[in-house]
């Protein structure tokens, strides 16, 4: 196979893989949380040019309040094509299978074909990916191919590139804006360091230099932040503030590097970036853009954010931790005078063999502790046992009613209804839906759902149960 194709490889099949564990989540009713749900809402309302009104968060509650992303107005079109949940589902596989292509290209120029293949197999299916595909949907699937193409164009030196791809994180979430800081002064020092040795990076223009270039974008970072916390997000927010502030309980002891670091999860999580860069990455400036993110969530209360195996809050962190990983493997090959590995000194080469080999066998090793394993099962992605029921009641709710339910049906009933959740709703809607098995009820749900969704009225409606069965209950408010 030809160089050049090579790096459709963890493309293609990156993106079958995902894209398959994704519909199986979907066929097997997987619900790990609200978020698909509530991101679909959203995609529904841009795709009828409407503000991002999201019940399932609250009434009348805009979704731009809670996290600064109007780069998902792009999921209007989308919706307005395939108006389903799952189509999120394979847009974020999608957009994390298409950065492993620059990824893949430039590992495959700096590697040869057989190595830099691999390392794009890893990327595209990394520990960080994994988690955020069995999360579900979020915002953060943007940030992923932004964030590989500003990697390789800070590898090349391609500044003014680099630049243009990452500035945009300001609009994927308002955090991004200190990612982008980050990155500004990491191309100021690289342009700094080639000014002080008296060299230029392959590819580099002057104009603007890269310190110039890279100071005024890590002022546009740093001023996006800012603006996003400080002014939009309070003023869209329900409660007048920023919601995502940091705790301070979150750094325990008084000792602020002992509360990033325990408990040991924390130095887990650490542990994987280290690894995924292959330990030489850290050197790079651009790695310093793990920071910010890492910081943030390493300081916060809540414990979910500190894990490295579930979840979304890691999808960022791998096209930055590959990406300087190959900035310092770079730089090695460059030491051969004759820009071939066999001329580069021998330690640069056993420090890129061994820099490499670190990512690959933390893939192999940690692979069937990671989401994607559970695709060995067998049966995975069947049709859930429910289907006949959640299809019944999705068949029994008139289209454009209102309904407000727990988890299992949450985002499914989105397409054709107007849903709230049961732990937010204060509004009486058309039709309540309880699943007796549901997460959401903490192991004690209403045994009547007509009689709960009576008492709990606001407005003092009744409600008569129409459906029972396989555990699922709907009340039918009564005129």
């Amino acid at each position: 196979m030809k160089s050049r194709a090579l790096p459709a490889v963890p493309v293609v099949l990156g993106a079958w893989i995902l894209m398959a564990y994704s519909i199986g989540q979907w066929r097997s009713m997987t619900v790990p949380s609200w978020d698909l749900a509530i991101f679909s809402e959203l995609a529904k309302a841009y795709s009828q040019l409407e503000a991002p009104i999201v019940p399932i968060k609250g009434d009348n509650y805009n979704l731009l309040g809670d996290h600064f992303h109007p780069i998902l107005v792009v999921l209007g079109p989308v919706w307005r094509l395939f108006p389903s949940p799952l189509t999120l589902l394979i847009v974020q596989d999608l957009l994390i299978a298409a950065s492993a292509w620059p990824i893949t290209r430039l590992a495959v120029r700096l590697l040869g074909g057989p190595a830099g293949t691999a390392l794009g197999l890893f990327y595209v299916l990394a520990w960080g990916f994994q988690g955020a595909v069995a999360a579900q949907f979020h915002e953060i699937a943007f940030a992923v191919p932004m964030l590989a193409w500003a990697s390789v164009a800070f590898v090349e030196g391609r500044w003014r590139a680099c630049a243009l791809w990452i500035a945009p994180l300001v609009l994927v979430k308002e955090d991004l804006g200190l990612t982008v800081f980050m990155a500004g002064l990491a191309i100021a020092l690289r342009g700094w360091q080639a000014s002080r040795d008296g060299t230029e990076e392959p590819g580099s223009s002057r104009v603007p230099g890269p310190i110039v270039l890279g100071l005024g974008l890590a002022l546009f970072g740093a001023v996006a932040f800012a603006l996003t916390v400080g002014v939009i997000l309070p003023a869209l927010s329900p409660t007048g503030t920023w919601e995502y502030g940091l705790s301070s309980d979150g750094v325990g002891g008084g000792n602020p590097l002992t509360g990033l670091l325990t408990p040991s999860v924390k130095v887990a999580t650490l542990a994987m970036v280290a690894c995924t860069a292959g330990f030489i990455g850290l050197a790079s400036p651009w790695a310093a853009l793990v920071l910010p993110t890492l910081a943030w969530r390493l300081a916060s209360s809540k414990e979910f954010y500190w894990d490295w195996q579930y979840w979304h809050y890691n999808a960022i962190l791998i096209p930055v931790a590959v990406g300087a990983l190959l900035d310092i493997v770079a730089r090695l090959k460059r030491l051969s005078p004759t820009g071939a590995w066999m001329g580069a000194p021998v330690p640069a080469r056993w420090a890129v063999a061994l820099a490499v080999a670190v990512p690959l066998a933390t893939g192999a090793v940690t692979a069937s502790r990671l989401p994607l394993w559970d695709m060995t099962s067998k049966g995975y992605g069947s049709t859930s046992p429910r289907a006949g029921e959640a299809e019944q009641i999705i068949d029994l709710i008139p289209e454009g009613s209102t309904v407000e339910t727990d988890l299992t049906l949450l985002a499914y009933l989105v397409p054709t209804t107007t849903v709230s959740w049961v732990g937010t709703s204060t509004t009486d809607t058309d039709y309540v839906v309880v699943d007796s098995l549901s997460s959401a009820w903490g192991g004690n749900p209403p045994t009547d759902a007509a009689q709960w969704a009576t008492e709990g009225s606001t407005q003092g409606s009744r409600y008569e149960l129409i459906l029972e069965v396989d555990g699922f209950q709907v009340a039918r408010r009564v005129e």
